[in-house]
């Protein structure tokens, strides 16, 4: 992909759940957004001038078509009314501001999409639930949950001890109590 001016250039990170009519159901996060339109992360591969359907988390279902794609990356431009596109850009720009104040200040690891996203959750009485996996790194994990859970709270993602340092809409962001060596975080990882 080509370098853009950072001025043009807005990190923000949502969760996703993306289709077409070639492709199923398939998991991706917004990496950022810029006048080229919105760049995702998955492991999924759509084409160029493909017509996907996008439930992004905080904006809603939009309508986008694949104008660039990379290793692991791809590009949208909405297919929506000046408004709609002005309002989603608004409310992107927004979240990206907030994260940067509170989120990515402190990310010292890079993040993979792991293959295997289903994972257990325990708490620390004894209760168990399930969530899924949004991404991974050596220090930690974002998870999709259906349970609400309190900053602080002591947990283990499958066999790994945690504590939730960040609440969002339906998930959490946890730190691993031990980091994990960078060099076994794969898209294969099990924790």
């Amino acid at each position: 992909m080509t370098e853009r001016p950072d001025s043009d250039l807005h990190t923000v990170f949502l969760p996703a759940l993306c289709w077409s009519r070639r492709q199923p159901d398939f998991y991706a996060v917004t990496q950022d957004l810029s006048r080229a339109g919105i760049t995702f992360r998955s492991a999924a591969e759509p084409a160029v001038e493909e017509q996907l359907t996008c439930s992004i988390r905080y904006i809603g279902q939009v309508e986008a078509r694949v104008v660039r794609t990379d290793d692991k990356l791809f590009v949208v431009r909405l297919m929506a009314s000046r408004q709609r596109a002005a309002e989603i850009a608004r409310t992107m720009l927004a979240l990206a501001r907030e994260q940067g104040r509170t989120f990515e200040a402190g990310r010292v690891h890079p993040r993979i999409n792991p293959t295997r996203k289903d994972v257990l959750v325990t708490l620390g009485d004894g209760s168990v639930l399930p969530g899924r996996l949004i991404n991974v790194s050596a220090s930690g994990a974002a998870l999709a949950l259906d349970h609400t859970l309190t900053r602080g709270t002591s947990i283990t993602i499958g066999g790994t001890a945690a504590e939730v340092v960040r609440v969002f809409r339906d998930g959490i962001g946890a730190a691993f109590a031990n980091p994990l060596d960078p060099a076994q975080v794969h898209a294969g990882i099990r924790l």
